[in-house]
């Protein structure tokens, strides 16, 4: 039997957590974004944090999570980087050195690398040069990305070939682009994600957050970065909704006010995923959403969902173009006579709008702007609200950019978020049948 009593497993235990480590073993005060965050990194996987600045990131985040994994896992890997090397230097192994006083064991100390007692190291270097990556191996490998904004593309694919355990992004947010705005947009789904805002930060004195907005003016993209952890999406104008916008809605819904029910199908085409989204009243929800090439199992599966929600059959309405008209054929012909939406239709306003699906589109929007919508909180939803553009057409109307368009950038097709719009959107039949 251990010698250990039950309490002092339980320390020991609570010690070897992330945010146990920070506080127990380096003396840190934490706030509660600091063990929220923390506690995701205590599991593989990929984290995001867009901070404010002067929030912190590097010395009550950043260095405490890499000696946190040195200490932890023996013989382990811990790889910071960022986009100029005096990053690393000057600012983060400065803060690791704060640390040493208290850690147990003999440990090494150089400018930029760090060797534990038990063979665990801490390299850090700049992110000039994808091939400085090549060869970086570990069944333990954490690489943190400091500044995460200014690195490279390149860099990005070189760290993904290492296939780290753990990966942390921290940065203050800058323009509407690049790998770490994509971590909270396009490709949300692959990231545990975090927005740590300067009134999240105690230490940092509201006199001084409201002395830069009354400087700067309260929606300039300076504030916008360092106040309220914000991508400057002025530098991206063709974007069709701000991911801030998206966020807030999401933050801060309305108060859920019963009411109508519309559902909305997006039938699948290639690899694309068939989505239900049911709207009650200003409450939207993804019912189901999936991949299937068979287009009559994909039938009974929608109508296996109409059934287990309830849902009115004159409420039904679907992507009734292309692949979807025999789909809304075929659910006639099994009972359940969905409206079919032609998104090519002419739009109510034909002068602003080139299609009914922009017209759909833009009204969704306006509601997520506004937050009149509660929306779900689903990842890849969010990645296909804020990566879409949209143009003025040479007649001035609003153009949307199509799915083949997104999909030459890399993007998702946007099914859900078609889905979700189409649930929005006050649709009446028969007067929108195809």
């Amino acid at each position: 039997m251990s010698r250990c009593s039950y309490s002092e497993r339980e320390r020991l235990k609570l010690l070897s957590l992330p945010y146990g480590f920070a506080m127990g073993v380096l003396g840190l005060d934490l706030y509660p974004w600091q063990v929220e965050i923390m506690a995701a990194l205590d599991r593989p996987g990929s984290v995001a944090v867009k901070a404010a600045n002067g929030s912190g990131k590097t010395t009550g985040l950043g260095a405490p999570l890499a000696l946190w994994h040195a200490s932890v896992y023996p013989g382990s890997l811990t790889i910071v980087t960022a986009g100029v090397y005096r990053q690393v230097r000057d600012a983060f192994f400065p803060a690791i050195r704060s640390f040493a006083p208290k850690l147990p064991g003999s440990w090494t100390w150089n400018n930029a690398e760090v060797t534990t007692h038990t063979g665990s190291r801490i390299i850090g270097f700049s992110t000039d040069d994808a091939q400085r990556f090549e060869g970086w191996h570990n069944e333990n490998l954490l690489i943190i990305i400091d500044e995460a904004k200014s690195v490279p593309d390149e860099i990005f694919n070189a760290v993904e070939r290492c296939q780290p355990s753990r990966l942390l992004l921290i940065s203050s947010p800058g323009p509407a682009s690049g790998a770490f705005y994509r971590a909270f947009t396009k490709d949300a789904r692959f990231y545990r994600r975090f927005s740590v805002t300067a009134y999240d930060c105690p230490h940092i004195e509201r006199s001084w957050i409201a002395a830069q907005i009354e400087k700067h003016g309260a929606d300039s993209p300076l504030v916008r970065s360092m106040i309220h952890a914000d991508f400057d999406e002025t530098a991206d104008e063709r974007a069709s909704i701000s991911l801030r916008a998206v966020e807030d809605c999401i933050a801060n819904p309305p108060v859920f006010a019963d009411g109508e029910i519309q559902a909305f199908c997006d039938f699948a085409a290639g690899g694309d995923e068939n989505v239900l989204a049911i709207r009650r009243g200003n409450r939207v929800e993804i019912a189901d959403a999936w991949r299937d090439s068979n287009t009559m199992q994909a039938v009974g599966r929608f109508i296996r969902l109409f059934e287990r929600h309830q849902l009115p059959k004159d409420r039904i309405f679907g992507d009734g173009s292309g692949l979807g008209r025999p789909i809304c054929d075929r659910m006639a012909e099994l009972g359940w006579p969905i409206t079919g939406i032609n998104n090519g239709a002419k739009p109510k306003n034909r002068r602003l709008y080139a299609n009914l699906g922009i017209e759909m589109w833009a009204a969704g929007a306006r509601m997520i702007e506004k937050r009149e919508v509660i929306l779900p909180n689903d990842e890849a939803l969010i990645g296909q609200l804020t990566t879409r553009r949209v143009s003025l057409g040479s007649t001035g109307v609003v153009v949307l950019e199509t799915k083949e368009q997104m999909r030459r950038r890399g993007c998702q097709s946007p099914d859900r978020a078609d889905a979700v719009f189409g649930a929005l959107y006050p649709l009446r039949r028969p007067s929108l049948l195809v």
